[in-house]
């Protein structure tokens, strides 16, 4: 029942029927999470009555229909029935749900709620009246900005999924080589496994490789639905060597995932391309370096790709693919195919510093530096971009990425784009003091007890102002929000994540969503721009220009649609 990620309610009587069915409890389990149940999941439920091999149904179906065999209910316990049909009982789930939902959503979405009040009226007033509240309130789900946002959101990552769509057929039978067993390429192997794709796992490190098969192992077995079998048959897919293995020879894709310095991802490529058909697709992980120049190391460089994975891999549903100059649509397709079939979502970028993702969320990124500089303490920074819908704020988010990773990505941005994608320059003082984020145990955040909470000594250790009042959230919010705009907007005219207008549009809201945190329920960064327009957007910038400087000056993208009235989804 997928209806409350739409922004709705399950319809036609589904947050009546199931309660009685399964009981409240897993009934609101399903329902509030929108969950989809694999078969033995639903039978222990007591959603299906048995599981049968698909060769048989037909035979067992017969039996059924003809009373010679009868199905194995699944009635629900007596603990059940007391949370259901008593008034007491529902009370207790009430609370409970509520709790969760709160949690879960922040009060950003609409539809759980409604799910929720919608089963218990049924299960207090009666049947009737249940199916006719819950019409009632599927009605003004339907209308509410949160339902047109993630309706929105879910066709584009179905147009996600059908980029590669030519090429499926080809990653049925696919060999892959992953190069670099740190996190990423151990998260990478992973995935691959589980997909049922053997993997070479290569790394000049047995201590790297042994680390990597152990976070594989952890992590499976935090997977509870997997039986022993399951997660065996997955760990023999994988294949570990610090030398060329035979298996490299006959693999069909290589991805890297070594460490961002363009000197040794050009001799990995060239050693590759030598070792793997003249075929078989090279595809790199970096996250700043250009794949154009990886390319220029080895023979038929139409076959080189970026394949950019975000941390960590198993939980970010995002992939950029990112075209070279001389990347080919074989190689494109093949890539989105492969993506899809991991369960991710591909958006195809042009090779430019940053690529989509990290591009956009820079200036946002920067500009906390400058809310820090200016006197806000983190937690009002952080909590402020929590309050717009943000899983996190950037503070923390860079904690969370690693300070010297970020660092890495500003130099390269910074090079790339020039001074207006300077920082502050705090971050790379925290590197200098070893304050790398949580991989380290402190940066802006102390890691050492939980929850962790701003460390206390920032305020003297950057030399910054003492902390001023946080006032109104909006200046905050406005400050973040509208650096992320302004390079959106510089994207989508650019061409950097597809054709001028409504293609790139609906690329850079998907990866906004997947991939910067951008609240699911604003539809993405885009069109949350558009229902704002463009004139509100560069009034808002044009005062935080004249208060802030020339970071905020709006691009040329903002203040034609803004002349002109054309839309964020059309050229400018």
């Amino acid at each position: 029942l997928p209806e409350t990620k739409l922004g709705i309610l399950p319809g036609f009587g589904g947050t009546q029927r199931l309660p009685r069915l399964i009981g409240l409890p897993k009934a609101l389990d399903i329902i509030l999470a929108g969950k989809t149940l694999k078969p033995g999941q639903a039978r222990s439920y007591g959603l299906v009555s048995e599981i049968v091999p698909y060769p048989q149904l037909v035979e067992r179906a017969e039996a059924i229909l003809l009373k010679r065999q009868r199905t194995k209910e699944k009635s629900i316990s007596l603990i059940d029935k007391f949370l259901t049909f008593t008034s007491p009982g529902r009370k207790i789930v009430q609370r409970g749900a509520e709790k969760q939902i709160q949690r879960a959503t922040k009060g950003f979405y609409p539809a759980q709620p409604a799910a929720l009040q919608s089963c218990l009226f049924g299960l207090q007033k009666g049947l009737k009246a249940g199916f006719d509240f819950e019409a009632k309130e599927l009605g003004r789900l339907l209308v509410t900005p949160e339902s047109k946002a993630l309706v929105r959101l879910f066709f584009l990552t179905e147009d996600a999924k059908g980029i590669g769509r030519s090429a499926r057929a080809g990653v049925s039978e696919m060999r892959a080589v992953v190069v670099g067993a740190g996190i990423m390429g151990a998260g990478i192997a992973s995935s691959l496994a589980r997909r049922d794709i053997h993997v070479v796992l290569k790394d000049t490190s047995q201590q790297a490789l042994d680390k990597a098969i152990a976070h594989i192992k952890e992590f499976l077995d935090k997977r509870r639905h997997l039986k022993e079998k399951e997660k065996s048959f997955i760990l023999n897919r994988i294949e570990t060597t610090t030398s060329d293995s035979a298996n490299i020879g006959n693999a069909t894709i290589a991805i890297e995932a070594i460490v961002e310095r363009m000197d040794v991802k050009k001799a990995v490529f060239s050693s590759l391309s030598e070792a793997m058909p003249e075929d078989a697709i090279l595809a790199t992980n970096t996250s700043s370096l250009s794949v154009s120049e990886i390319a220029e190391s080895v023979k038929h460089p139409e076959r080189v790709v970026g394949m950019h994975f975000f941390n960590p891999v198993e939980k970010m549903p995002l992939v950029e693919i990112v075209r070279g100059e001389k990347t080919d649509e074989r190689t494109t397709a093949v890539v989105a195919a492969l993506t899809s079939k991991l369960g991710k979502f591909p958006i195809v970028v042009q090779d430019v510093p940053g690529f989509l993702v990290n591009r956009i969320l820079t200036p946002y990124l920067n500009e906390a530096g400058f809310l820090l500089v200016d006197g806000y303490s983190i937690s009002d920074i952080d909590s402020a971009a929590v309050s717009f819908g943000m899983p996190m704020g950037p503070v923390r988010l860079l904690d969370e990425v690693g300070l010297d990773v970020a660092m890495h990505v500003s130099e390269v941005m910074v090079e790339g784009y020039g001074s207006r994608m300077k920082s502050p320059g705090l971050v790379s003082k925290m590197v200098q003091a070893s304050r790398l984020g949580k991989k380290s145990g402190k940066g802006f955040y102390d890691f050492s007890s939980s929850p962790s909470r701003p460390a206390e000594d920032i305020v003297d250790l950057l030399g910054l102002k003492r902390e001023r009042d946080l006032g109104d959230k909006k200046v905050v919010i406005d400050r973040l929000v509208m650096s992320l705009i302004n390079e959106a907007v510089l994207c989508l005219d650019e061409g950097v994540a597809g054709t001028p207008g409504e293609e790139a549009a609906k690329q850079i809201d998907l990866g906004t969503v997947m991939g910067t945190g951008f609240p699911p329920f604003r539809g993405g960064l885009l069109f949350y721009a558009e229902g704002l327009g463009a004139k509100a957007i560069l009034q808002t910038l044009r005062h935080l220009e004249k208060q802030h400087g020339d970071r905020f000056q709006p691009v040329r993208g903002i203040v034609d649609r803004a002349e002109s009235g054309k839309s964020f989804f059309s050229a400018s």
